[in-house]
């Protein structure tokens, strides 16, 4: 076979999530110098074979010497962000990146479907990065995600003997360099939270994406990705009553339980908020 032809295929080629395992990921993402490459590669996603030729082999607009560099790029980009749990969860993803969204909005995105494709990713946002942050912590140290994973790797069976000492280290530094370039951390040396502010647009594509992956939940705020939408707890339920004043969402909400419904579809909700 070609071997253009088959880099072009990695990320041409439709991916419904299987098995959700844990893997090294991060270090690919995070090795990554520019992420608008990434914006880039999941709008040519949605163009098809042609575009995504042009741009990568005949161009060579992503700048990649060698094939085998893009070959890498293409099953990093292809694992960590066009990996989809279901059709509606593809539709939301490949059309929201058709249409202008602030660069903000676009970086959250990121950092939501990365959680999404990849467990240790999720994992170590869920319980390092997401908790430091709403603790009211100023810094986050490489060392916090080290004793994580060491614990993790402690506890959990499959893990054992898949990472190395040297892995481990390199995770959460790369962990580290994907938050910066996502502008959720700052600085070089000494990384520290930066106050996120989660937009309107921002949160309904956050729900619509949790109701792609679990149309069927009844209870928002039982859902485990839940405290990624780096949105309070306490004042979750107020931001999508909001939101539902404005026919955004559907939401009912009895003082316990958050129920949501989504008025628009995933390939459609975009139109709804940039056009």
């Amino acid at each position: 076979m070609n071997s253009k032809k088959g880099i072009i295929n990695i990320i041409y080629r439709r991916v419904i999530v299987g098995v959700y395992t844990y893997n090294s990921d991060i270090n690919v993402i995070g090795g990554i110098p520019d992420y608008q490459l990434i914006f880039k590669a999941i709008e040519l996603y949605t163009s098809g074979k042609d575009a995504m030729n042009d741009a990568l082999i005949k161009r060579n607009e992503f700048g990649f010497k060698t094939e085998s560099a893009r070959g890498r790029f293409m099953r990093a980009i292809t694992s960590a962000f066009l990996n989809f749990q279901n059709r509606e969860h593809e539709a939301l993803i490949t059309s929201l990146f058709m249409h202008s969204m602030s660069l903000e909005t676009k970086q959250l995105i990121l950092f939501w479907q990365f959680s999404l494709s990849n467990r240790l990713f999720f994992e170590i946002s869920r319980d390092v990065f997401v908790k430091n942050y709403f603790s009211g912590r100023v810094s986050f140290p490489k060392e916090d995600i080290v004793a994580y994973m060491k614990d993790l790797i402690a506890n959990t069976p499959e893990l054992k003997d898949k990472f190395a000492e040297k892995t481990i280290s390199t995770i959460a530094s790369k962990y580290l360099t994907v938050l910066k370039k996502l502008d959720l951390v700052e600085g070089r040396q000494k990384k520290t939270f930066k106050h996120i502010q989660v937009s309107n647009d921002a949160l309904v594509i956050f729900l619509h994406l949790l109701k792609a992956i679990d149309p069927s939940g009844s209870d928002m705020l039982k859902n485990k990705y839940l405290s990624l939408s780096m949105v309070p707890l306490d004042s979750f339920a107020e931001r999508v009553k909001q939101l539902a004043k404005k026919d955004l969402i559907n939401m009912s909400f009895n003082g316990v339980a958050l129920k949501i419904e989504t008025i628009h579809t995933g390939k459609g909700i975009g139109s709804v908020l940039f056009d």
